[in-house]
């Protein structure tokens, strides 16, 4: 197999999720180019959603996206915290500062359109990084090509390749489980916008509105030493 010939980049970013396709942007809207190499063969638009405070859509604005953003999702405008067992209220607070809950995949399809064509190199799976005297890295791909970079920024990820070449610590447990989901309501699921929480006997369960038919829920608890829900 004949050997590929190395290319280079000023800036590369590792893993076209949230954090990458977010600092690529950044990068663009400053006029500055970047490439970002994505191991999978197309944008990974799935998982599910996530809060978003003041602080993110201030992050958001300046990416140029945020009224995007905001028109795609709801308006949460407070919290409900409720006993499982009595379903008393143990707190309820009204929103005063700006918060919804994103869809993920959502995000990432705005934040790739906004990105110049052929920003993001899909199939381009790194399989060994080497660091050269003057500061550059070598980054060895799975077909075989190479590709040098002055600047390496890796976000790729729990399992990070960058971070590994690193040498960073591997995630440890927390001794918390979780599941967590998107419910869909073609015909709109008629919640009120606000963040519901349910808590017992080592478990939390939520659930918050993200647009009219979407609503995004999630489970966490505190196994026991069996294995079970304590």
């Amino acid at each position: 197999m004949q050997r590929q010939e190395e290319s280079g980049e000023d800036i590369v970013i590792v893993g076209a999720g949230l954090a990458g396709l977010a600092a690529a942007l950044g990068l663009h809207r400053k006029g500055v180019r970047s490439v970002v190499l994505e191991s999978s063969p197309s944008l990974r638009a799935s998982g599910f959603a996530f809060a978003t405070w003041p602080n993110a859509f201030r992050a958001l604005d300046a990416l140029g996206v945020g009224d995007q953003i905001r028109k795609l999702h709801l308006h949460i405008q407070g919290l409900r915290v409720m006993s499982a067992s009595t379903g008393e209220i143990a707190k309820e607070v009204d929103f005063r500062d700006e918060f919804s809950c994103v869809r993920r995949d959502v995000l990432l399809q705005v934040l790739a359109a906004e990105l110049p064509t052929g920003t993001i190199r899909y199939s381009s799976k790194i399989v060994s990084i080497d660091e050269h005297g003057d500061g550059a890295k070598t980054l060895h791909l799975a077909d075989g090509s190479t590709l040098r970079a002055k600047v390496l920024v890796g976000c790729d990820g729990i399992n990070s390749m960058v971070g590994r070449w690193l040498g960073l610590a591997k995630p440890s447990h927390s001794g918390r489980s979780a599941t967590r989901g998107l419910a869909r309501y073609p015909d709109g699921h008629g919640f009120p916008p606000k963040f519901l929480q349910l808590f017992g006997n080592g478990f939390r369960f939520g659930f918050v509105p993200c647009n009219d038919t979407d609503v995004y829920w999630f489970y966490t608890w505190s196994p026991s030493e069996d294995g079970q829900s304590s």
